[in-house]
């Protein structure tokens, strides 16, 4: 087991909201950690304590029961957040500064001199491709732009802990992929990371682990390959002049024909075996048949999923 970089030991948080200000806890009794080295993917609907769970990660909010410890520190003390680096979904930034200058006065708040921010700026700007952008006004960038300035600033200091809070939002197709290798080379180099996302394909595969969060509890902590994925039908490619045959079988009666000839057919569980049989009296030719599981989305709604009331 790797050391644990990081550690929720029993740790809720309360707030006080409404004009009584009765208090309303957010998370409950959260057991967790993170071996270093490894990324561990939170997961969940709105509201069930992921961004509170990150804060109090990072020392940002202190918790009312238990504690965090980073490399066996508290969280809140200066020493456990200057390894940190934190992208939160809604970032903090000052409009009016260029891009340049709001790197340079963060990367000094994580300890960095002038001349190291002046070189850790130049090796950032440019993994996220923001350098022609530099002396640009913050409130001038587009959403995807400032969401890579904000990978830029939470990476400048080269931290060894990262936790990001829907890093990949506002980020077009190719930009997501760059980041998900950006994060997993992070994470080669001894990195450790901890992010949320309601992307769940991104949580797949950038995570060792997945911790699920409803209503401010842990409801399932695992890796992914302990999640049974049941079989939802089979996607079948063959080759036969009787069409109407496919159509009988199919999901949806609608076999799809193929650029290189041959058809593709999705077949239920239950049609399986009459595929089989079409295919060893020679009715059809049977190139491949392979099961179609549940995606990840569909597992976890089983975990969340209540009756109704």
């Amino acid at each position: 087991m790797p050391e644990a970089a990081v550690q929720w030991d029993n740790v809720s948080f309360t707030v006080r909201h409404g004009f009584w200000m009765r208090p309303r806890k957010i998370v409950h009794d959260i057991a967790l950690d993170i071996g270093r080295g490894c990324a561990l993917g939170l997961v969940g609907p709105n509201g069930a304590g992921k961004t509170t769970t990150i804060k109090l990660g990072a020392g940002l909010l202190r918790p009312e029961t238990g504690q965090v410890s980073i490399f066996g520190r508290p969280a809140p003390e200066a020493a456990s957040r200057k390894c940190l680096g934190l992208l939160t979904e809604n970032q903090y930034i000052y409009p009016h500064l260029r891009l340049r200058e709001w790197l340079v006065m963060l990367a000094g708040f994580s300890g960095l001199s002038a001349r190291q921010s002046r070189q850790r700026l130049e090796a950032v700007l440019s993994a996220v491709d923001l350098t022609a952008r530099a002396d640009q006004m913050m409130h001038t960038l587009s959403k995807g732009q400032l969401q890579r300035a904000g990978l830029a600033q939470a990476l400048i200091h080269e931290p060894e802990i990262l936790f990001l809070d829907e890093p990949m939002s506002g980020l077009d197709p190719y930009w997501r992929y760059q980041v998900q290798q950006m994060l997993s080379d992070f994470k080669s180099r001894g990195g450790t990371i901890l992010f949320s996302s309601h992307i769940l394909a991104d949580v797949e595969r950038l995570s060792d682990s997945i911790a699920l969060l409803e209503e401010g509890r842990i409801c399932w902590r695992g890796n992914l390959s302990e999640l049974s994925r049941n079989i939802k039908g089979y996607e079948a490619l063959c080759r036969t002049d009787q069409t109407e045959i496919l159509e009988k079988i199919s999901v949806n009666g609608k076999p799809e024909l193929q650029s290189e000839g041959g058809w593709r057919v999705s077949v239920p569980v239950d049609r399986k075996d009459e595929l089989i049989r079409l295919a060893s009296q020679g009715t059809i030719t049977l190139d491949s048949l392979r099961p179609v599981r549940e995606e990840l989305e569909e597992i976890l709604f089983r975990f969340t999923s209540r009756p109704a009331k």
